[in-house]
């Protein structure tokens, strides 16, 4: 097999025994990697009856076919579950050093069952995967853990983690590589606690050589499309000012969203978070991950006051905006400081954010009383207590806030009722990222309700397409799209939910591959796995795998009528430019379904389309032998 090694590891944690799955690479073709073979190896293997949190409910690690390549972008990995945040399946993207490390060591991916007896690290060393014991590990950060474990094992060593959120099982825990990099969101971390494992290490770096179809082929994409990606404006925004580095702009645009989307503009907030600001007053220096010529990754530290930290990793756009204008605050130091936190405490700041957010709404409609909330008031951006108080209790699920909190938005507003549901800002229980539809575009609204993991703007290439950061004429996208209008969205929405499912399956970075041409797309895969896809082939992949995904997530109990965003999502904007625009989701959703070819009650392609796409084993599944 070439690109791949053709090896999956499946560890029982109950016996600790390591078993090797070997999937053909007619398999490999038709899911290419990632995220497409995490979700068949999932569907394969996967009780689907089962809690997400059970011992024998599986967390997959899957590489794609580049890892390894010495190529922009191409060093991410993918892991899988089911969501204890959503109950739907949940696959989440990493950068990092852990992909082209674990691929060296012979594998492509690892799956774990079982719950180890007691607190245990998987240590990946010379090709063998042992259970050890994590119980000085245990109760540790993310941060303390990482440099302990690097000290143990040496500066070449690579490692994910948990903090103690993922250890007491906070639905949207976190996974962490290196104390950095982060599988972010839907609760992952959680998942990883439920089986006692605090950390998967990769001790040295291996010695499998990789096996590229046509390496020289290979090495003549990656210096041709090289400088276009170090010179994109994307890549030169991203390297000196971080994912950030639009905030401001886009608060012009109404796409940020503020005060949990109760307004849509608020100038002086988007000088204060902006990327620009974030650079001049806390950066330290750049990093990077593996093979990378962007380097977004920025090292931040405070040096004085109450939100003063350590040099350490520095906010994304997403927890910027959902610690800064969500919770109504310019405070730019107290955003490193709670981004700061969830690192090391291991939870998605993008999930945490929007719940606190939810919290200070409900506190100020009367609707979250002091008994609830053990006499803390929840004040519009009071960030003392976001950082000295609910960010500690919600990882530790300490006391009735701290447990309350840690369920999610919606969850909580399930429990709490008094219609606080209706401003909740979440798709399928999955809160949705920092990107407005009513005045990012109002494609993001269909795309954060058809993604099958929940409200979600990496799923699916809509963000990038709408946004106009990309043009794919190989496939028919030459739209020069409005945002704030329904027009031609379902119909953008049906090649973006397409190469969403390439990008997390090849996976690729969706900033650096910006720079491809849907051609040099399937030509870096052919080269390096040689899958002989043509594009047709490629965006038929792509589409097959958004549908397994989907079916999955029937035989999950979810149907057409969970595709849906919440009144506060939809309701026109109050300022700003999108201000009074109202949103034709209705109509988007079903012409889209109507373009897929999928059921408008049960959510998923028709027995027809299923069975043209190589999935009949779901057609029979779904629609029985008819």
């Amino acid at each position: 097999m070439k690109g791949n090694t053709g090896v999956i590891a499946h560890i029982n944690l109950d016996s600790a025994a390591v078993d090797l799955l070997n999937y053909p690479e007619e398999i490999y073709a038709r899911f290419i990697g990632g995220s497409g073979m995490a979700a068949k190896l999932y569907s394969d293997w996967a009780d689907l009856s089962l809690d997400p949190l059970s011992p024998e409910a599986p967390l997959i690690f899957m590489d794609g076919p580049l890892a390894g390549a010495r190529l922009s972008g191409a060093s991410r990995i993918c892991a899988a579950a089911r969501s204890p945040l959503t109950g739907t399946f949940a696959d989440s993207s990493c950068g990092g050093y852990f992909a082209p490390a674990l691929k060296r060591q012979g594998f492509d991916g690892i799956m774990i069952t079982g719950k180890a007896a007691s607190p245990s690290y998987l240590l990946i060393r010379e090709g063998k995967i042992t259970v050890e014991d994590a119980g000085d590990l245990w109760g540790k950060g993310n941060y303390e853990t990482s440099a302990i474990l690097k000290e143990r094992f040496g500066r070449s060593s690579t490692g994910l983690s948990i903090g103690p959120a993922g250890e007491n099982r906070v639905p949207f825990a976190c996974i962490l590589n290196d104390g950095h990099h982060a599988f972010g969101r839907c609760g992952l971390g959680a998942v990883m606690g439920s089986k006692n494992i605090k950390a998967v290490v990769i001790a040295e770096q291996g010695k499998v050589e990789l096996n590229f179809a046509d390496e020289k082929r290979l090495k003549e994409l990656a210096k041709a499309v090289t400088p276009k990606i170090r010179e994109s404006i994307i890549s030169q925004v991203l390297h000196d000012f971080g994912s950030a580095g639009n905030l401001e702009g886009h608060i012009y645009s109404g796409d940020v969203p503020i005060k949990n989307w109760q307004s849509n503009f608020n100038e002086e907030m988007g000088e204060a978070l902006t990327g620009s600001t974030l650079s001049e007053k806390y950066l330290t220096r750049k990093k990077s991950c593996a093979y990378c010529v962007v380097a977004c990754k920025g090292m931040v530290k405070v040096d004085e006051g109450p939100f003063s930290i350590p040099e350490s990793p520095g906010p994304e756009y997403e927890s910027v905006a959902a610690f800064g204008t969500m919770l109504n605050t310019s405070d730019l130091a107290a955003v490193c400081k709670a981004n700061y936190l969830c690192n090391d405490l291991g939870m998605d700041t993008i999930s945490a954010g929007s719940t606190i957010a939810w919290a200070m709404e409900a506190w100020e409609r009367g609707d979250l009383a002091a008994e609830k909330t053990g006499g803390i008031a929840l004040e519009w951006g009071d960030m003392d207590a976001v950082v000295n108080v609910l960010l500690p209790a919600i990882a530790a699920r300490e006391g009735e806030l701290g447990e309350f909190l840690a369920k999610g938005s919606a969850l909580a507003a399930k429990e709490l009722g008094r219609n606080s549901m209706e401003y909740t800002t979440h798709s399928k229980g999955l809160e949705a990222p920092m990107h407005d539809p009513r005045g990012g575009g109002h494609g993001h609204a269909l795309a954060y309700a058809v993604s099958p993991r929940g409200a979600c703007h990496v799923a699916t290439a809509m963000h990038f397409m709408e946004t106009g950061a990309c043009n794919y004429p190989e496939i028919g996208f030459e739209f020069d799209l409005e945002a704030m209008t329904h027009e031609k969205k379902p119909e953008t929405m049906v090649l973006a939910a397409a190469l969403g499912a390439i990008e997390n399956s090849a996976s690729f970075c969706q900033y650096a591959d910006r720079s491809f041409t849907i051609e040099e797309m399937v030509e870096f895969i052919n080269a390096a796995a040689g899958y002989d896809l043509t594009i047709e082939g490629l965006m038929e992949a792509g589409t097959r795998i958004f549908h397994l995904k989907r079916c999955i997530n029937y035989h999950l109990g979810f149907r057409a009528g969970d595709d849906i965003l919440t009144p506060r999502m939809l309701e026109p904007a109050r300022d700003g430019e999108p201000a009074g625009i109202e949103i034709r989701f209705d109509e988007m959703k079903s012409r889209f379904y109507s373009l897929m070819q999928m059921d408008p009650e049960r959510g998923v392609a028709t027995e027809k389309r299923l069975r043209e796409l190589d999935l009949s084993e779901e057609a029979k599944k779904i629609w029985g032998d008819r």
